[in-house]
């Protein structure tokens, strides 16, 4: 999948990321491979650099001194924040994950008091950015909030997680897949193809990069370039 901008030149997908993103897709395969949910994000600062990196570890028994793993609360928003040291302006800071935050990490995310969040895919089944204005306690932190701007990279990351759940085989399975086909057929579609061919899984055994696995699961898209 190429995604065409307005002068017509034609890029590829990974190529229009900017640096937290490409940050924070790199976190979620490396979730990928090591078995958790592929949710990956970063922290940078007000000029895009990154302060700190965490991925969902909820199916992993190790973890790097700070973060939370083997537990359902061992997501990737939740351990970029735990990472983050010494900053002390983090309302000029901004959150950064690959899927849209669920309660917990939308929690997490007010609490710390970082100025913006950025989500790159939704996420029907437990996504929750609309609590940011719903709840009183969450408006009041008049985050700066942006949802997906990359309809290209949104599918490779919703076929991305998708195909895990259809690996893992959870209890939710036939309502999750439900909710998802609904709401992103296309990406849904792809995930399942990805699924039965088996090509995430030898990607994953080949030692491939996160920019070859979008690139990989980009071309798998049936949507208009």
């Amino acid at each position: 999948m190429r995604r065409v901008w307005r002068d017509g030149t034609i890029h590829p997908v990974w190529e229009t990321l900017s640096v937290p993103w490409r940050a924070c897709v790199d976190q979620a395969w490396e979730a990928y491979r090591a078995g958790s949910l592929p949710i990956g994000a970063v922290v940078a600062d007000a000029g895009g650099g990154i302060l700190s990196a965490g991925r969902n570890r909820i199916h992993e028994g190790t973890g790097p001194p700070g973060t939370v793993f083997g537990r359902k609360l061992a997501h990737a928003e939740l351990n970029a924040l735990l990472l983050l040291e010494g900053e002390k302006n983090l309302r000029a800071c901004v959150l950064y994950t690959t899927t849209e935050p669920c309660p917990l990490c939308v929690g997490a995310a007010r609490m710390a008091d970082v100025g913006g969040l950025r989500y790159a895919s939704r996420e029907p089944w437990a996504g929750s950015a609309a609590m940011f204005e719903t709840v009183p306690y969450l408006r009041r932190a008049n985050l700066d909030l942006e949802g997906p701007e990359n309809e290209c990279l949104e599918a490779v990351l919703v076929g991305l997680l998708v195909e895990r759940y259809l690996s893992m085989q959870p209890k939710v399975l036939p309502s999750f897949m439900k909710l998802y086909e609904k709401v992103m057929p296309s990406a849904s579609r792809m995930a399942r193809d990805v699924y039965r061919s088996g090509l995430l899984r030898t990607m994953e055994a080949d030692n491939a990069s996160a920019r070859e696995m979008v690139l990989a699961l980009s071309q798998r898209l049936s949507l208009p370039a």
